[in-house]
């Protein structure tokens, strides 16, 4: 524990002159994609890493972050057999438990499992699973483009497309993900899409995912990188039926609806989503700007004394209303309790806290705002 701290007091010393690189303006895409591949690597980076309950973290440098993110960071999970005629995806498994890097589960039915593969141009595209919640769906995929990219990066899908029973759903879609296999040419990808709030639930359902190109961009030539390799160009669709019942089984969501103000914005707490391999809170914000920042999390106990901590999973922010939605996912890492295990607690005893983000280095300062709330489940 001790050598950690010394790691991260070394790491939060870093300077790098960053006058010497050029200026490189990258899409909101890619900047998605680069920020939640590295949140992923530094989150899982670890197996056996301690939990921290101290009020003070650690911060690396952005300029530090940034380096990460250029060095392709990769995590092997999987390694290629001798090519037959038949899709390496087809046996390949990467399910959403590994992809949210939680424990297997008692059962394997609480996701809903597509295994589905296309083709776009020489590249495999694989649908693996799916979950959805009332407002939130996370389809978990995977992209082998046959062999590693060496200097080049996988930029993500160039366009997306989904309708929910001919309907087409044209709310926020981010995703993020990371490379996992060990020849470096299986990538990972986890849609994050935000369903209308009129989605309405139905008895049976339709779901179609339409994706089109893959874009690779040049990493070996700072003068090209705002540049793009010539796509992966062809289209892939997926569809998926399904009944309420089946999507509904494993879900439940629980009212909050607490106000709160911190130094910087307004909150309001909505509810609690619950299922064995993901929970979240819900927040949002009607006065939110990305510019200053700062770091949020509920923290609290069960019923059992089970120390619990919520950190932010991922959001969607509306600039010219300046509207945010946040997750904040149970941190099973951090928490003694996995999701699963958390359906059998009685109550949670919760409170916010946030922490302005540093503007060079130095420890994220977390203070309590608002009043302390219990959540009553399983009512």
């Amino acid at each position: 524990m001790n050598n950690d701290k010394k790691i991260y007091r070394l790491l939060n010393k870093i300077k790098l002159d960053t006058s010497k690189y050029e200026e490189r303006t990258i899409s909101e895409e890619e900047k998605n994609e680069l920020f939640y591949s590295v949140k992923h690597r530094l989150d899982h980076s670890s197996t056996e890493q301690p939990k921290n309950s101290s009020w003070k973290r650690p911060v690396l440098l952005v300029a530090a972050v940034l380096f990460l993110a250029f060095l392709g960071l990769r995590t092997p999970l999987g390694q290629r057999v001798q090519a037959a005629t038949y899709s390496f995806l087809e046996s390949f498994r990467y399910t959403l438990t590994d992809a949210l890097g939680i424990e297997e589960r008692t059962t394997d039915e609480t996701r809903i499992a597509v295994d589905q593969v296309q083709t776009i141009g020489d590249a495999d595209i694989k649908v693996e699973d799916m979950l959805i919640f009332d407002d939130l769906l996370l389809i978990n995929m995977l992209v082998d483009l046959g062999e590693s990219l060496e200097d080049n990066h996988f930029g993500g899908i160039e366009n997306k497309l989904l309708s929910i029973n001919g309907k087409e759903v044209t709310d926020s879609m981010l995703s993020y993900g990371t490379t996992v296999s060990e020849d470096e040419a299986v990538h990972n990808r986890i849609l994050v899409i935000d369903l209308d709030e009129d989605f309405s639930m139905t008895d049976n359902y339709n779901i179609e995912l339409t994706l089109e190109d893959l874009f690779i961009t040049d990493m070996k030539d700072t003068a090209k990188r705002d540049e793009r390799v010539p796509p992966v160009e062809g289209r892939a669709t997926f569809s998926v039926d399904t009944t309420r019942e089946g999507l509904q089984k494993h879900t439940n969501s629980y009212s909050i609806n607490q106000e709160l103000n911190t130094d910087l914005y307004g909150y309001s707490i909505k509810s609690l989503n619950t299922h064995p391999l993901f929970s979240f809170i819900e927040i949002t914000s009607g006065d939110w700007t990305d510019i200053p920042f700062e770091v949020i999390e509920i923290r609290g106990e069960d019923n059992r004394g089970n120390e619990l901590l919520f950190t932010q999973h991922s959001y969607t922010y509306n600039g010219a209303e300046t509207h945010y939605t946040g997750r904040l996912a149970l941190s099973e890492e951090d928490s003694d309790i996995t999701s699963e295990q958390m359906l059998e607690s009685e109550e949670l005893h919760l409170q916010f806290y946030s922490a302005e983000f540093p503007e060079d280095a130095g420890m994220l300062e977390f203070t309590s705002f608002g009043e302390p709330f219990t959540i009553k489940l399983n009512k």
